[in-house]
């Protein structure tokens, strides 16, 4: 039966890591599953369990005959089969139940989570085994994995439902949330009616307002958040006009409407002032570190006439100031041109990224004992149509924007696994130290694809080593300590970049499994010219020959530097005044002819 729409714009409360572990474990999922789903991804593709899911279930007699039902349900499925991909993170999990919230909000039967997951597992398991009798072990694994991961998402999804159904009877019933300030529900009706009215001599100005947490800050009791709360919109009613709507739409997320403004500067006068009474509100109760406001701001009829229009101008706004660092941005043709050029890198990234055009160019790292260089930094390099090279980690940035994270770390280390041959075969001893990311060390199957990367290139796997940043390693989660042990066991190094300018504490340095510490370039820069950075340098040096650590320098641009940083018993040296950062080519004539100069210097 085909309920009719109830259009009310419900999202659903994103989970986090934490969170989904928890909803995970609820359900008997173990840390082992995580391996198994991981598992199922590479053996059966998306597109074969898409062509037996859509013969037995899409087109079944109940399919609903409501197009929006129609489109709603299979839009949900064709995320259902991204469980080929799903990365063990809660996006996927949050955008189905988005998208669970979408189809409920169209009329779809509460209970046609349960159908579809259900039809979706009977699919995996035929893809898995077909019509065979006998299941061997590791295929049992693999669907054990996917029973409690499904079965965990069904459960979050009904959760999700009840939650749904919650919140539309408080709406219903009062118009209001559980603070007194209009809903998601208000807002939708009353932007909707202002817009109607809105005209150039009367602009309704329209803030998306949302409360960032820095990581410290991310996990709130809901006692606290709910003060945090109640701080800010009492502090927000003493400043606003009579016919200023503020309505919460989000777990920290509000919307101001403001109609009969003269002038877009009003609207950005306004937001100023609502940024600076928040801080005021949120240093009252000793929470205003680690917390940030971010404003996103757009006017009707300037920026749209019509809710769905004004209301993405606004958070438009919001992104690109985001990405600017900028805590209030006013829509308009920067704005515009931003999420342009942005749209553009986005769609260029997925074209380099499906057409492998990515590289690894190599600088060297020179033993400062003698003179010999032995290992390289293989440093990312993506230059666009247009000609312009766009920095590592912006390169990153992208990928985590896009959920390619994990894909482009497998491109990389398949890259450093054919260069390390590569050198080989040229007669060029030199091992490749490859950089990780945060999300990287996390993988608990890392270790294992480097392994077969550097066999399927028959490398021995010590001419490889990672370099990890302070952050990425800065992890009380038992994975990021098993990974990197993992791989010391297989006999890759690990160095610690850019130390010095992160957080690690002594208690984190002594339990990591580290071989190397690079002193950031900005210390090497400084040390003929500042007394501190100096004096880090003595003390980096003096920490690891404590803890029987190799120690490089990067950033070695002059003579002096190199010479001075080799007296104090740096192990090894990296920067311009030996080489820039260039592809293999040109890294092995370099080299060799390293070799030649060194060889005719001694005789």
């Amino acid at each position: 039966m085909n309920l009719p729409a109830v259009t009310t714009g419900f999202q659903a409360p994103p989970l986090d890591t934490e969170g989904l572990e928890h909803v995970l474990a609820m359900h008997g999922f173990m840390s082992e599953d995580r391996a198994a789903v991981r598992a199922f991804g590479r053996v059966i593709q998306r597109a074969e369990l898409e062509d037996v899911f859509l013969r037995d279930f899409l087109m079944r007699d109940s399919a609903p005959s409501l197009p929006a039902a129609a489109a709603a349900e299979a839009e949900f499925c064709n995320e259902l089969l991204n469980v080929c991909l799903w990365d063990g993170g809660p996006d996927w999990f949050n955008r189905l139940a988005n998208l669970w919230c979408a189809c409920r909000d169209v009329g779809v039967d509460e209970r046609f989570a349960w159908i579809c997951t259900g039809a979706m597992l009977s699919a995996c398991r035929e893809k898995l085994v077909g019509g065979r009798a006998e299941i061997f072990q590791l295929e049992l694994d693999l669907l054990t994995g996917l029973v409690r991961m499904v079965w965990a998402l069904s459960a979050h999804l009904t959760a999700i439902s009840h939650l749904r159904e919650r919140t539309l009877a408080m709406i219903e019933s009062e118009g209001l949330n559980t603070t007194g300030v209009g809903g998601r529900a208000t807002f939708n009706h009353t932007l909707g009616k202002l817009c109607e009215v809105a005209d150039e001599d009367s602009r309704l100005g329209l803030m998306i307002i949302r409360l960032h947490a820095a990581p410290a800050r991310e996990v709130l009791m809901p006692t606290e958040r709910d003060r945090i709360h109640r701080v800010l919109q009492e502090g927000w009613r003493h400043v606003l006009r009579y016919e200023d709507v503020l309505c919460c739409v989000g777990e920290n997320e509000w919307a101001l409407l403001q109609p009969g403004m003269r002038t877009k500067a009003q609207v950005l006068l306004a937001a100023n002032k609502l940024r600076e009474v928040a801080q005021g509100a949120l240093a009252r109760i000793g929470l205003d570190e680690g917390m940030e406001l971010l404003i996103g701001g757009a006017c009707a009829p300037d920026h749209g006439t019509d809710a769905e229009t004004i209301e993405r101008a606004a958070r438009d706004a919001m992104s690109a100031g985001t990405r600017a660092h900028h805590g209030i941005t006013m829509y308009g043709d920067s704005v515009k041109q931003a999420l342009v050029a942005e749209n553009e890198v986005e769609r260029e990234f997925l074209r380099a990224i499906h057409l492998q055009r990515f590289e690894l160019y190599l600088q060297p790292q020179i033993r400062s004992s003698d003179g010999h260089c032995d290992s390289a930094e293989a440093l990312l390099r993506w230059q666009r149509a247009d000609g312009r090279w766009v920095p590592p980690p912006t390169i990153f940035e992208i990928a985590g924007r896009l959920n390619q994270q994990g894909r482009l770390t497998r491109l990389l280390i398949a890259r450093a696994a054919r260069m390390a041959d590569e050198l080989a075969r040229s007669g060029v001893p030199v091992k490749i130290a490859l950089n990780l990311t945060a999300d990287d060390v996390h993988d608990p199957e890392l270790p294992d694809l480097i392994e077969q990367s550097m066999a399927n290139w028959r490398v021995p796997i010590g001419r490889l080593g990672v370099e990890l940043t302070e952050g990425a390693v800065l992890s009380d989660k038992p994975v990021v300590e098993t990974v990197l042990q993992r791989m010391r066991d297989l006999g890759m190094t690990v160095a610690l970049d850019d130390f010095g300018t992160g957080y690690s504490s002594l208690a984190h340095l002594r339990r990591l499994p580290v071989d190397e510490l690079k002193i950031d370039r900005q210390f090497v820069n400084g040390m003929h010219s500042d007394r501190q950075d100096a004096a880090i340098i003595d003390a980096v040096l003096a920490l690891a020959k404590a803890m029987d650590l190799e120690t490089v320098a990067e950033g070695v641009e002059t003579e002096e530097q190199a010479e001075a940083l080799s007296r104090l018993g740096v192990d090894r040296l990296q920067g311009m005044w030996f080489s820039s950062a260039i592809p293999l080519s040109r890294f092995v004539t370099w080299w060799l002819a390293r070799q030649q100069t060194l060889a005719i210097s001694k005789a």
